[in-house]
């Protein structure tokens, strides 16, 4: 599937839909007088008086399309899925199309397509098999999936053309997701929920700015600490030496079972750290995620992730102490060097908002003591890049061969800002 929506391929639910249409009298459940066994009025007097004080119809229009079995299987290579699971996928309905706030199956597959292509690559939070394996796979749709699910529906919607999403239709489809994202994540604590949200961010502080964006993401920040994503199983603040209050954590979340679990982990919370800077750093607000609370390593390169080879990382603005200063560039990507700079980015923000007495020479002194640190630290961090990454001229180049993504775009945007 390239990145326009399915044309001549329907809904599997629609075929179900050819044998029966349900009836106005079902949803509303309306009582007539057969309902009472000691009513002994004729039959015509019943149907008098049922028409005469029923409830108005209610037309369900039908789609305006029909999938049918002589059409072809809905085929989509760039999602890359096994074919088991594509025959699953065009076998029947799934446990999703029960769901009236979801658009057809077939454009819904369509829409997780788009939000790879479109959405992932800003935010590569969702790793792609295990995602797709988890929505469309065989297995009955949890209530986390079904809300991530959700979340990716209000994200890319405006990245269909499909004919049938009219402007009605998709703010519809749009309401509800995002309803339904937002109550499922007041009401639960867990990975999944926070990568609704995550993704639901991304669309609500891209298109405003203002109190709904900044009340997500404070959302976002408090859940992140308290489940202790802001630190590794390994970090010491964990496990200290000596005990404290402070030191004291409730680890909420099992331990995860794999590489790429631990890796989703992580990457999730370095998407909200990320949002949490840019939200803040064009205001004079204190950021929500503070610094003194993470204890974190980098995310890995995407390819090493999506292969599902684990690997070790360095440490973000590590402490003086040897055990973690383990570092092998080859394993970092662009997202890893983006969130550093993010990171110099947050000191300087912090410089700028203290107050200076220009009056006084210590002041002065102090102020350009720090802006000389923050700049050779800049510098240090530019000179210390991989070719591939700090070459800013490769973008000109029509004969490079390495691939240039958004996340190297903004790595390089982030550093001249």
């Amino acid at each position: 599937m390239s990145g326009h929506s399915p044309g001549n391929h329907q809904s599997p639910h629609s075929v179900a839909s050819q044998h029966h249409v349900p009836q106005a009298e079902a949803a509303l459940y309306m009582q007539t007088a057969s309902m009472y066994p000691g009513n002994q009025q004729s039959a015509s007097y019943q149907q008098q008086s049922q028409t005469r004080n029923s409830l108005p119809t209610v037309q369900i229009p039908a789609p305006p399309e029909t999938y049918t079995a002589s059409n072809a299987p809905l085929e989509s290579p760039s999602l890359n899925i096994s074919s088991a699971a594509q025959s699953g996928l065009n076998a029947g309905p799934s446990s999703v199309t029960q769901d009236q706030d979801f658009p057809p199956y077939d454009l819904l597959y369509a829409l997780t397509d788009l939000y790879f292509k479109h959405v992932n690559t800003w935010c590569p939070i969702l790793h792609r098999r295990t995602t797709l394996d988890s929505l469309f796979g065989s297995a009955a749709l949890e209530e986390a999936d079904r809300i991530l699910l959700h979340a990716i529906v209000a994200t890319t919607l405006r990245f269909s053309t499909d004919s049938r999403l009219t402007p009605q239709l998709r703010d519809r489809y749009h309401a509800a997701s995002k309803q339904k994202v937002l109550l499922y994540g007041l009401e639960n604590s867990s990975v999944k929920a926070l990568q609704a949200l995550v993704i639901l961010a991304l669309d609500i502080v891209g298109s405003s700015n203002g109190p709904p964006g900044w009340n997500l993401l404070a959302l976002m920040a408090r859940s992140v600490v308290q489940l202790g994503l802001a630190v590794e199983t390994t970090s010491s603040s964990v496990a200290p030496v000596y005990p404290s209050i402070y030191t004291l954590r409730a680890m909420v979340l099992p331990e995860s079972t794999s590489f790429i679990e631990d890796e989703a982990r992580r990457r999730l919370f370095w998407m909200i750290y990320l949002l949490d800077r840019y939200a803040t750093l064009a205001t004079a607000f204190e950021f929500a995620l503070d610094d003194k609370e993470i204890d974190r390593k980098l995310p890995c390169r995407d390819d090493l992730w999506a292969r599902n080879q684990p690997v070790e990382t360095r440490w973000f603005q590590p402490p003086d102490r040897a055990e973690y200063h383990a570092d092998i560039p080859d394993n970092l990507g662009s997202f890893a060097y983006y969130i550093e700079i993010l990171g110099i980015l947050s000191e300087i923000h912090r410089f700028l908002k203290k107050p200076v007495d220009i009056g006084a020479l210590s002041d002065v002194e102090q102020w350009q003591q720090q802006y000389r640190q923050l700049d050779s630290k800049l510098n240090a961090w530019k000179f210390s890049l991989p070719s591939e990454h700090g070459n800013l001229s490769r973008l000109f180049d029509p004969n490079s061969s390495s691939k240039i993504n958004c996340i190297w775009i903004m790595l390089h945007i982030t550093y001249h800002t």
